[in-house]
């Protein structure tokens, strides 16, 4: 989400979220963007809405910039319905304090690996054509990024190979980066209203970008991943 906030929100959202949110093993995380000073990063335009901190929660994460605020799900994927309403919780919260202005969109990433020991192997699984010239990749790297307008909607993908990602257990693993930000450009000062259209919002974004992830996938590899559908 990026908003307008009064009085520096990523001085104050901190301490009052971690006092709010209870949960065992909290910790509060400072990333090195903090160490720019605020008039540098409030004059660069992707700068202000880079995250300072990283609240740790357990099952989840909070991140928290001058303009801006996340929450994250950590492995393993505690699902949907649960992660919807650590959404909705932090976001409740967020408005009790009263310190937000405007709200100027808000989004959902999804960021899977779809395992696969090469290259090849990988666009086989994936439900995508890539030709260069009369040439058709098939075991070359590559990286693409496509913007796809969907309704009041904005879909960015990402596919890449090959890709690794090390898991918080150290366990590495490679395959097809997929990766979709699904943006709803919403400008509102009526935070109140906004929270009580929030669970059908999430609702709605989360089933776009599912749909996409399942599009970018062929037929037998949805089939061998078997998927539990909330």
């Amino acid at each position: 989400m990026q908003f307008l906030g009064f009085n520096f929100p990523s001085s104050i959202l901190p301490g009052i979220l971690f006092s709010q949110i209870m949960k065992p093993n909290k910790k509060i995380e400072r990333l090195p963007i903090a160490d720019i000073p605020f008039q540098i990063r409030n004059a660069d335009p992707v700068l202000r809405f880079q995250h300072l901190l990283r609240l740790h929660f357990g099952d989840f994460l909070v991140l928290i910039g001058d303009s801006s605020l996340s929450v994250a799900s950590v492995m393993p994927y505690i699902g949907w319905t649960a992660f919807k309403l650590k959404i909705i919780e932090v976001f409740q919260l967020i408005d009790d304090m009263k310190i937000i202005e405007t709200i100027d969109r808000y989004s959902l990433k999804y960021v899977n690996i779809v395992a696969g020991d090469s290259i090849a192997e990988q666009i086989d699984k994936i439900n995508v054509d890539i030709k260069v010239g009369k040439h058709e990749l098939k075991s070359e790297t590559f990286n693409v990024r496509v913007e796809i307008p969907r309704d009041n909607l904005l879909q960015i993908v990402q596919i890449a190979a090959s890709a690794i990602v090390t898991l918080p257990n150290n366990e590495t693993r490679s395959g097809v980066l997929i990766d979709i930000d699904t943006i709803c450009n919403y400008k509102t000062d009526n935070i109140n209203t906004l929270l009580k259209e929030l669970p059908d919002r999430l609702q709605l974004i989360h089933d776009v970008s599912k749909t996409m992830f399942f599009e970018c996938l062929k037929p037998a590899t949805i089939d061998s991943m078997e998927p539990l559908y909330e």
